[in-house]
């Protein structure tokens, strides 16, 4: 990947520092989301509409971490938690 805390195989590294895993996860909540909106029924049965199910549920919590962990990060002063302080931009 592009930043240091993606090499690393951290997960509590990645939450809330790298912009890309943000852009990423955001995507597959958008994207799992109208998948479900599309393939929505009133009892989900079929194979598809269960693991989309299961994907917008994960996606979801992971950008709620994501989040919060950034908001951590602001709070106690880190200014730029989502930029490599190795290779500044």
């Amino acid at each position: 990947m592009a930043c240091q805390f993606c090499d690393k195989n951290v997960f509590k590294e990645k939450l809330g520092r790298c912009k890309f895993c943000m852009w990423l996860n955001f995507f597959l909540l958008v994207a799992s989301a109208t998948g479900w909106f599309i393939c929505y029924q009133s009892a989900p049965k079929q194979v598809e509409t269960i693991a989309l199910l299961l994907t917008l549920i994960a996606s979801s919590l992971l950008m709620i971490l994501h989040i919060g962990a950034y908001i951590y990060y602001r709070y106690k002063g880190i200014k730029n938690p989502t930029e490599d302080k190795h290779n500044p931009k």
